[in-house]
This record gives C-alpha cells, sequence and structure tokens, in this order.
C-alpha cells in the first residue's frame, strides 16, 4: 500500500469516528509527530558542537538566500586579494 493510499485511508476513517475523545488523541499524537521532525537534529556545530535542529536550519539557508540575493557577497577575487593580505 502507498504513502497516498494509506494517506486516503486514515482520512476516511477519521470521517467515520465519532469519538471526539478518540479525534483527541490521534490529533496529540500526529501533533507531537510534527513537532518532533521540526525539532529533528541534522547536525552539530562545528565550533561548539551543539545540535542544529533542521527549523534553525532552514531559518539560517533562508536568510543566507536572502542576503545573497541582496548583493551581500564578495567575489572570489576579492576574496584571494584578501587572503593575500594575510
Amino acid at each position: 500500500m502507498s504513502a497516498v493510499e494509506i494517506r486516503a485511508e486514515i482520512q476516511s476513517y477519521l470521517e467515520q469516528v465519532k469519538d471526539e475523545r478518540f479525534l483527541k488523541v490521534v490529533h496529540s499524537m500526529l501533533d507531537t509527530y510534527v513537532k518532533e521532525q521540526e525539532n529533528e537534529i541534522v547536525g552539530y556545530r562545528t565550533s561548539t558542537h551543539e545540535p542544529v535542529y533542521k527549523n534553525e536550519l532552514a531559518a539560517e539557508l533562508d536568510a543566507a538566500v536572502a542576503a545573497v540575493e541582496a548583493g551581500d557577497f564578495i567575489t572570489l577575487e576579492e576574496l584571494q586579494a584578501e587572503v593575500e593580505k594575510w
């Protein structure tokens, strides 16, 4: 059974459930799962060895892309000239 078929079957089951308590349990379980996926550790910071979480990394990448799009970068030639000054 594919993921699409499983989702459709789960949706069908949920539409038949009348017990609000059961629906709250399912909702809580799914909510916890989604939050844990957002806070999944995807790596560690080299300098501090602190974990990097998925949602933090996504925000950092979005900020980096925005900075590049705004022209906030140096060219390879500029970097090489700076390195030569060291």
